[in-house]
């Protein structure tokens, strides 16, 4: 990278691929002369289901942890702070503090960032390493959070119940599929945001699954064909210590962190966040699992099958400069 400036951009570029509720990539990335920084972005909030903007800050969270993997990637040591100003909308920023030794790991990570999918397919998770859970959780905590395994019968059970009990309830919320439809993409459809229709298993094997899977189908969509019959994903809950602004950026870390490790060792994710999206349940998830902490992600993780990539945002359209900040702060 020729200069500070063109790295920070190449960062930012490497940020807008990280993961976000129903794909709404709710950031917008900043340039300034001396560093990258990373704001909430209030026209794609979703106040129906996330009304405390918790998994907008988580998905900004894992967004300025893929930026650092792009700057260890080539060489330069990333100092990220988190929440700069105390809180509002600038979530963190992300600055050089020297040079790093780049390592295979680097560059096997930065490999992964676009590469990665998330896959609603069944997931075999008896075909992964026996030490990868245990890896992913020892990648979580070293961000500060903690992923907890459900691996008993029992627990597995208590999660399904769980999962099924808020998705019921996430359903009869009123403005819950408005708020869906808004982000969904028919074929054919040139919007870079949004989930795909057919990135699905459509309704009926969502609801047969051993736990109960959101479903973006439509009547127009045809569900996926996925290749892999075995549906016993590995599942873990993603906690942190506390429940602020702060621990949602931490959380986003943490996630970030495990699905490019996990895309590295040959594991597919998605995701199964009805139950923090219902705060009884929530309470209840954490309750009935004796979490050690606030559940902010549930994950389902295992081999799967070649998903075709989604629709993402150029650069251009999420990269601003100080300028163009200042003048959205003036308003």
């Amino acid at each position: 990278m020729p200069d500070l400036a063109a790295r920070l951009a190449f960062y930012a570029g490497v940020a807008r691929w990280a993961p976000s509720k129903h794909n709404t990539q709710p950031w917008r990335f900043v340039l300034r002369p001396d560093c990258l920084e990373v704001w909430a972005d209030p026209s794609r909030l979703l106040p129906d289901t996330d009304a405390d903007h918790r998994e907008l800050v988580v998905s900004c969270g894992a967004a300025l942890h893929l930026a650092a993997v792009g700057a260890r990637a080539v060489g330069r040591r990333p100092r990220v702070t988190l929440l700069p100003k105390g809180g509002g909308a600038l979530l963190g920023r992300l600055e050089e503090t020297g040079v790093w030794e780049t390592t295979d790991g680097d560059r096997a990570l930065l490999a992964a960032v676009p590469a990665r999918r998330t896959d609603r397919g069944p997931l075999d998770g008896q075909d992964l390493g026996a030490g990868l859970p245990f890896l992913l959780r020892d990648a979580a905590a070293a961000q500060g959070a903690a992923l907890r395994l459900v691996a008993s019968p029992g627990d597995r059970s208590t999660l399904a119940d769980l999962v099924a009990r808020a998705d019921r309830l996430l359903v009869r919320r009123r403005g819950t599929d408005r708020e869906l439809g808004h982000w969904l993409r028919e074929p054919g459809d040139p919007r870079h945001d949004g989930v795909p229709t057919d990135h699905t298993r459509g309704a009926a094997q969502s609801y047969r699954a051993e736990f109960v899977q959101r479903d973006f189908s439509s009547e127009h969509s045809r569900p996926a064909a996925f290749a892999r019959v075995t549906d016993r994903p590995v599942v873990g809950v993603l906690c942190t210590h506390g429940d602020e602004q702060r621990d949602w950026l931490v959380a986003g870390q943490a996630l970030a962190a495990l699905l490019l490790l996990a895309h590295v060792e040959g594991a597919h994710a998605s995701y199964l966040n009805q139950p923090v999206e219902e705060p009884a349940v929530r309470r209840q998830l954490h309750d009935q699992l004796s979490l050690p902490g606030h559940a902010q992600l549930v994950l389902r993780l295992g081999r799967g099958s070649d998903v075709t990539a989604p629709p993402r945002r150029s650069v251009h359209d999420v990269t601003f400069t100080m300028r163009d900040q200042d003048s959205v702060d003036q308003r």
